[in-house]
C-alpha cells in the first residue's frame, strides 16, 4: 500500500535499475512508513539490464563472484544459470534484479513507463520538487492531470515530493549523431541505444550486409562482434583523433607461475595504493601513498606497475603478434591513464579472429563527411557501400531532466550552459586552487595526455533543414555546446543544497557498480535525512581562503565553503588522473574503487578496515568481496541507535 496523499510522496526515485531498486530498498529498510515511487521510462525494469536493452550476446564485464548484492546471491537466486567463472547474460542479470524488487516489496511501488521530463524546485526553507511526468508506455496508474493543466503537455502528470533520488545513471540517452552529412546518409543510420532496443532484427536482415560500426568503446566491441558472428562484414571505423580502442583485457592474467582473476585485483588494499588518488589516504596507508606518489623513487615504481599492467594485457591478447589488422586496436597510451577504459573480453572465443579473417577491417581515421552509402574521411579514403551503420559513441553525461529554475544549476553541480559569469568564476578559482594541490601531490599526473577540447562538447544533430550538402559538411555550421562536468559533493550531492532534498546516484563510472550502489544508497539515506557528517577532507589542509579579486557570489561559511573546495578537488583530480576515460566530465575510476568505499564508509561513522584489525591483514588477506560488506544497514542502524 502506497501511503502517499494525492500526487505527493515522500521520496520519489527516477530510474528502476540495480541503482535505483537498492536505493528504494535501503531507504525503506530504515523507513519502512516512507512513501516511496519508483518511475522509470523504460517498459520493464532494470535499466542497462531491461528487457528491451539488451541485445544479443550481452554479458557482464564482472564474473559470478562480483556482481551480485550483499545479502542476494545470485547463484542461489538465479540457480543452473550461472556459474563459478562466468560471465552473467544479460536476461539473468534482468531475472535477478527482478527478483530482489520482488523480495523486497518493490514492484508495487513501481511506475514503469514514465519518463520524468522536468523537475522543479519548490521555493521555501522545506524544499521539495515537483516533477512533469510523461507516460511512454501507457501506465494508467499514473493519474492525468486536468486538460489544461499544462499547455501543450495535456499527456503529462505532475507529481510532488520532499526528496528526489535522481538513479538514472549514464547510460540513459546516446549521444546524437552529428556526423557532417548524416542526413543524405541514406542506409539506417543508428546509435548504440538503438541497436540495444532492435539488435536481433538488424542482425537478422538479410539485407544487411555490410555494416560500419563507429567508435573504439566496448559497446563497439560488442556490436562489432554481434555482426561479425553473424557472418556480416564489418567495417570498424575509429576516430584517428580520438582517445582510440580502450584496453581490452582477458578475465585472467598470467603473472609469472600464477593465473590472476583481474576484477578482484581492483579491490586488493596493496595493489591500491599504485593508483594515484586524491581521496586515497582515506585507506589509512596515507604515508605509504605520499612515499609511493611524492618521492622520485616512489614514482618510479608506480610507473613500472602501470607499464607492466598494460604490457601485460597487449601481449596476452595478442594484439602485436597476430597481425597488422589486430595491431590497429592497439590503445594510443599506457593503462595508467583509462580508468573503466580498461574492460574485459567476455566473448567466449576470440574476437581477433574475425579481424584475422577478413570479416573485420580496421580503419583508424577521422570521418569527413557521409555521403549516399559511403564514409568518406578526411584523407579522401572511403568504404565501400554501406548497408548500414552503428554509431557507439558513447552516452549524453547531463542528466536528461531539465531542472528548474536553471538559475540554481550550478548549486545543484549539474552539467549545465546556464552559469552565470559570476558562478563560473567561482568554479575557475576554485579549480585552479584544487589543480595546484593535486599537481604538487601527484606530480607524475602533468605528464598525462592532454584532454580532447570536445569533452565537454554535447553536439546536437545536424539540422535537416540545411539547403545544401556543404553546409552540412561544414562543422561550422553545426550546434556545439560545452557543458560545465558534473560537480557533486563525494559524486552524488549538490555542492550547495542547505535543504539537503536531492541526491544523484549512478553518475559514476566504476568496475564495483553493485557494491558502490549499495554503499551509495546507505550514504544517500543519512545525506537526505540530515544524518551524515562528513569529516574527511580530501585536502591536506583547510581550502585556501580567496584574495579579495577572487570573491565570487559562491563564497560560503567555513564549512560549506570546505564541501565547494572538496568537490572541487574530487571532480578536477579526474581530468589530470583519467584522461583517456571519461575524468573531465564525472567520476570515472578503476584502482580507487575501494579508497572511495573507505571515504563513505568514514562518512557513515563506519568501520573500513574489514579485513580484521592489523594493517597486515588489510594489505595481504586479498580482494574486498560483497561478503566483506554484509550488514552494513544493520551496522549503521545499530550506530545511529546508540548515539542517538
Amino acid at each position: 500500500m502506497l501511503h502517499a496523499q494525492g500526487s505527493h510522496y515522500d521520496v520519489i526515485i527516477v530510474g528502476s535499475g540495480l541503482q535505483g531498486l537498492v536505493a528504494a530498498k535501503t531507504y525503506l529498510a530504515l523507513a519502512p512508513d516512507t512513501s516511496l515511487l519508483i518511475l522509470d521510462s523504460n517498459r520493464t525494469i532494470g535499466g542497462v539490464w531491461a528487457t528491451e536493452n539488451i541485445y544479443p550476446g550481452l554479458k557482464t564485464n564482472n564474473q559470478v563472484g562480483t556482481f551480485e548484492f550483499t545479502d542476494f546471491d545470485i547463484q542461489e537466486v538465479c540457480r543452473g544459470k550461472v556459474a563459478k567463472g562466468q560471465h552473467i547474460r544479460g536476461e539473468v542479470v534482468h531475472e535477478y534484479l527482478v527478483k530482489y524488487a520482488e523480495k523486497h516489496g518493490l514492484m508495487k511501488r513501481m511506475r514503469l513507463g514514465c519518463k520524468v521530463t522536468t523537475a522543479e524546485h519548490l521555493p521555501g526553507r522545506e524544499g521539495g520538487w515537483r516533477l512533469t511526468v510523461i507516460a511512454t508506455d501507457g501506465d494508467t496508474r499514473i493519474p492525468k492531470v486536468a486538460e489544461g493543466d499544462l499547455k501543450g503537455q495535456e499527456d503529462a502528470t505532475i507529481l510532488t515530493a520532499s526528496k528526489l533520488m535522481v538513479a538514472t545513471g549514464l547510460t540513459s540517452t546516446p549521444m546524437p549523431i552529428s556526423l557532417p552529412g548524416a542526413s543524405y546518409f541514406t542506409p539506417p543510420l543508428l546509435t548504440f541505444h538503438d541497436f540495444r532496443r532492435s539488435g536481433t532484427q538488424i542482425l537478422d536482415d538479410p539485407n544487411i550486409q555490410h555494416v560500419v560500426v563507429y567508435g573504439g568503446a566496448k559497446s563497439a566491441y560488442d556490436t562489432v562482434h554481434a555482426f561479425a558472428s553473424r557472418a556480416k562484414k564489418v567495417t570498424w571505423v575509429i576516430r584517428g583523433s580520438g582517445h582510440g580502442p580502450v584496453y581490452m583485457a582477458p578475465s585472467h592474467i598470467q603473472a609469472g607461475p600464477m593465473k590472476l582473476w583481474l576484477e578482484p585485483l581492483v579491490t586488493t588494499r596493496l595493489l591500491t595504493l599504485f593508483s594515484p588518488c586524491i581521496w586515497g589516504e582515506s585507506d589509512g596507508f596515507g604515508s605509504m601513498r605520499r612515499w609511493l606518489h611524492g618521492t622520485k623513487f616512489g614514482r618510479m615504481i608506480v610507473k613500472a606497475f602501470w607499464k607492466k599492467l598494460g604490457g601485460d594485457v597487449v601481449t596476452q591478447t595478442g594484439l602485436k603478434t597476430k597481425g597488422a589488422e589486430v595491431k590497429k586496436l592497439l590503445p594510443k597510451e599506457e593503462a595508467l591513464w583509462y580508468a573503466t577504459g580498461l574492460s574485459i573480453l567476455n566473448y567466449g572465443e576470440d574476437i581477433h579472429r574475425y579481424l584475422m579473417d577478413g570479416t573485420v577491417t580496421v580503419v583508424r581515421r577521422d570521418i569527413d563527411r557521409l555521403k549516399g552509402r559511403k564514409f568518406i574521411f578526411t584523407t579522401g579514403e572511403e568504404t565501400a557501400d554501406v548497408d548500414a551503420a552503428i554509431c557507439s559513441t558513447g552516452w549524453r553525461w547531463d542528466s536528461g531532466i531539465d531542472f528548474l529554475p536553471k538559475s540554481e544549476h550550478a548549486d545543484l553541480g549539474i552539467p549545465s550552459v546556464h552559469y552565470t559569469k559570476a558562478q563560473k568564476k567561482t568554479w575557475e578559482v576554485l579549480e585552479k586552487r584544487a589543480d595546484k594541490e593535486i599537481l604538487e601531490r601527484f606530480p607524475m599526473l602533468a605528464d598525462g595526455p592532454g584532454i580532447d577540447e570536445d569533452d565537454r562538447v554535447i553536439p546536437k544533430p545536424e539540422d535537416d533543414d540545411n539547403d545544401s550538402e556543404n553546409a552540412a559538411a561544414d562543422p561550422a555550421k553545426q550546434t556545439r555546446e560545452e557543458h560545465t562536468p558534473w560537480r557533486l559533493f563525494r559524486g552524488m550531492a549538490p555542492p550547495t543544497s542547505p535543504q539537503k532534498d536531492l541526491v544523484f546516484l549512478g553518475m559514476i563510472l566504476s568496475l564495483q557498480t553493485v557494491l558502490r550502489s549499495e554503499m551509495a544508497a546507505l550514504w544517500a539515506y543519512a545525506y537526505l535525512n540530515h544524518r551524515l557528517q562528513p569529516q574527511l577532507q580530501l585536502s591536506d589542509s583547510p581550502p585556501p581562503k580567496p584574495k579579495a579579486s577572487e570573491k565570487t557570489s559562491l563564497d560560503q561559511p567555513s564549512g560549506m565553503q570546505g564541501w565547494l573546495y572538496d568537490t572541487a578537488l574530487f571532480n578536477r583530480f579526474g581530468r589530470w588522473r583519467y584522461p583517456m576515460g571519461y575524468g573531465a566530465r564525472f567520476p570515472d575510476f578503476v584502482f580507487d574503487g575501494l579508497p572511495y568505499f573507505d571515504m563513505m564508509l568514514q562518512d557513515l561513522g563506519l568501520k573500513n578496515w574489514r579485513k580484521g584489525r592489523s594493517w597486515f591483514a588489510e594489505l595481504f588477506s586479498g580482494p574486498y568481496l560483497a561478503g566483506d560488506y554484509r550488514g552494513m544497514v544493520d551496522e549503521w542502524r545499530r550506530l545511529h541507535g546508540k548515539r542517538k
